[in-house]
């Protein structure tokens, strides 16, 4: 599943593509979205944004597109609609003057209005989103005293969105090396100064990897994780085995909250 770098360095893409220009076609494969395309068809693209790892496609006439692709969800670009690949139809389709864009495999595609979009389940229980500029490390620290996280293990808490919106898997491990953190370690358990180093942690491993989007010169073809190894640079996901950059010990590989997880056990505590 892309992460939330990914996710915001989509929606920049769909913005050069939609913003400020009128959807000119507009299809869904879901027959009721179908039928509601004239919310969308016909109408000027306000703006597009990343919450999480969802899209949020705003429209003048107060209506937003939802959309989210979970596991198996892609986009494709193109000059035109025709020149899409053949196969599959896409679950969704939008054309503008500036070319087309199609959302293949994705679950999560809804029509809101845009006053309602609190309410909508997944934008309702996120926590701060770590590529927010308005998310700092006083905020975070204040989620960590939230209650219901106490007795979270850390390699399960960076996977929860709503206590970190756009975490997840490579980013866990990335900001666990990087704030000298066990994945073992309990949020509770943290010193004042370790919980500052994950803060921080949180805030810059993410953005770092956000940025390196925007340098990214590998073709279409290659999926997310290849481009960002490429750009980002791992410091540890899938390095198992390699001697640990700190010179602290070996990478390890780990299978922690159903996920691969990778660390250095000799400078992570």
């Amino acid at each position: 599943m892309p992460e939330g770098p990914e996710t915001h360095a989509l929606a920049d893409r769909l913005s050069l593509l939609l913003v400020d220009e009128t959807l000119t076609r507009v299809r869904f494969v879901d027959p009721k979205l179908q039928r509601r395309r004239a919310v969308l068809e016909g109408k000027r693209v306000l703006a597009v944004e990343a919450r999480g790892k969802a899209l949020l496609t705003a429209v003048e006439g107060g209506c937003t597109l939802y959309t989210h692709s979970h596991l198996f969800g892609f986009w494709r670009f193109a000059d035109e609609a025709d020149a899409l690949p053949d196969g599959a139809p896409p679950r969704l389709l939008l054309v503008t003057v500036r070319g087309a864009a199609a959302l293949y495999a994705a679950p999560s595609i809804s029509l809101w209005r845009t006053d309602t979009l609190d309410t909508q389940p997944y934008l309702a229980r996120l926590g701060p989103d770590v590529l927010d500029p308005a998310v700092d490390a006083r905020i975070l620290l204040a989620q960590m005293r939230i209650p219901r996280f106490a007795k979270r293990t850390l390699a399960m808490l960076l996977l929860e969105q709503d206590f970190a919106a756009g975490m997840g898997n490579y980013l866990r491990s990335e900001v666990l090396f990087q704030a000298r953190l066990s994945p073992y370690r309990i949020l509770q358990d943290l010193t004042t100064g370790e919980r500052r180093r994950l803060a921080n942690a949180l805030l810059d491993v993410p953005r770092r990897a956000y940025r390196a989007k925007h340098d990214d010169v590998l073709p279409p073809g290659k999926d997310y994780l290849a481009r960002t190894r490429a750009r980002f640079g791992f410091e540890v996901f899938e390095r198992a085995g390699a001697p640990c950059p700190r010179g602290d010990g070996t990478v390890a590989e780990i299978r922690l909250a159903g996920r691969r997880l990778y660390w250095c056990p000799g400078c992570q505590h």
